[in-house]
């Protein structure tokens, strides 16, 4: 890999191939045992309004009746292709998937999650209209299964925009408020510089993470207010805490650590200049944050201190939020725990104040 520009040793982006006027889409799916979703992924890619695509879907060793079904769809329209293999977590599927394809522009869908029609086509045009940012971001309709709307992802909050890979560095590498999978997007030239993701057991199931984290470190990040995707809340996906106890947060901070390393693996590669640069991710306002739930959760002697220290960097003009949060060290820690996930699931009201607020 070319190494990136570093002017006195500080990230620059790398420069973008031209698009041309209409570019070709390749979008890319790691499938496991989502047979019963894959019909309607398919009439979600299928009825899009922008129709210069590929899509390649790569069956990670399933064991129900995906094969089957992958097998109608590849015979139903010749944009779709796909391929099979052992079960190796969502990185390898998307990893087999990118190896096979040749699109100027990279999407992904997971298998269980949907498109709006429009989706491809408002998001090639912000591509060709931002032509030096790479990276691109839309909001999310979070779904039941039987797509029910349950709220949006981010709720009421804007997604990063713009040039973070010399802020990223000061901050532990982690932007906030990122969507999943489906509402993602990239270049050509970024996508060839961040894959292969890497297939370890720690990261190969949050291979969007990974992507969050190594992309704005190569290039501006454009968004789009537009919900233009579904995600469907079923239990399993990695956005959404059925419960939150101690476990699922220890799980949650060995994550972020995982993440933070592959950023310095990557960073490595260009030079002690940068890596030397990149902070420890204990200074990040979410491990902070992460830290206080699991003191209070695992009642741990540090509670105050954890609280404290997290009560410090709060930001202003959230005035009942950081009401309750300033009250949160006194309340018991099962209702704690339940306030804690009733604020991470998807909510009408959430769903409200987006809208209200013109997200």
């Amino acid at each position: 890999m070319a190494p990136i520009e570093i002017v006195s040793h500080r990230l620059t982006p790398i420069p973008l191939t031209p698009l041309s006027e209409r570019p070709f889409v390749s979008i890319l799916t790691s499938n496991y045992n989502y047979a019963e979703f894959l019909p309607e992924a398919a009439e979600s890619v299928l009825r899009q309004t922008y129709s210069n695509f590929e899509w390649i879907i790569c069956d990670d060793g399933s064991t129900d009746r995906s094969l089957d079904v992958l097998r109608v769809l590849s015979g139903r329209d010749s944009r779709i292709r796909t391929f099979a293999k052992r079960n190796g977590g969502q990185a390898s599927g998307l990893n087999t998937a990118f190896s096979n394809c040749s699109g100027e522009l990279i999407f992904f869908l997971d298998s269980d999650d949907l498109y709006d029609r429009s989706k491809l086509e408002v998001m090639v045009c912000a591509h060709q209209s931002q032509p030096s940012s790479g990276f691109g971001l839309h909001r999310v309709q979070w779904v039941s299964n039987t797509r029910a709307r349950n709220g949006v992802w981010p709720p009421a909050t804007k997604m990063p925009q713009g040039w973070f890979g010399e802020s990223m560095l000061s901050t532990g590498g982690v932007l906030p408020f990122m969507p999943p999978t489906s509402a993602l997007s990239l270049h050509g030239s970024v996508a060839h510089r961040i894959f292969p993701l890497p297939e370890t057991p720690e990261l190969t199931g949050v291979a969007d993470q990974v992507i969050t984290r190594l992309a704005p470190l190569l290039t501006p990040v454009l968004r789009r207010p537009e919900i233009l995707a579904e995600y469907r809340v079923h239990g399993n996906n990695a956005y959404i805490r059925t419960t939150t106890d101690a476990d699922s947060i220890s799980r949650e901070i060995a994550t972020c650590h995982n993440l933070w390393l592959a950023q310095k693996d990557f960073l490595e590669t260009l030079g002690p200049g940068v890596v030397g640069r990149f902070r420890s991710l204990e200074s990040n306002s979410y491990l902070i944050y992460l830290r206080y739930l699991l003191s209070r959760l695992s009642r741990s002697n540090d509670q105050r201190l954890r609280h404290e220290r997290f009560i410090a960097q709060l930001e202003p003009g959230r005035p009942i939020m950081n009401f309750f949060w300033k009250c949160s060290i006194y309340l018991p820690v099962t209702l704690f725990g339940a306030a804690i996930t009733l604020l991470s699931r998807p909510s009408i009201l959430k769903q409200l104040a987006a809208r209200l607020r013109g997200f």
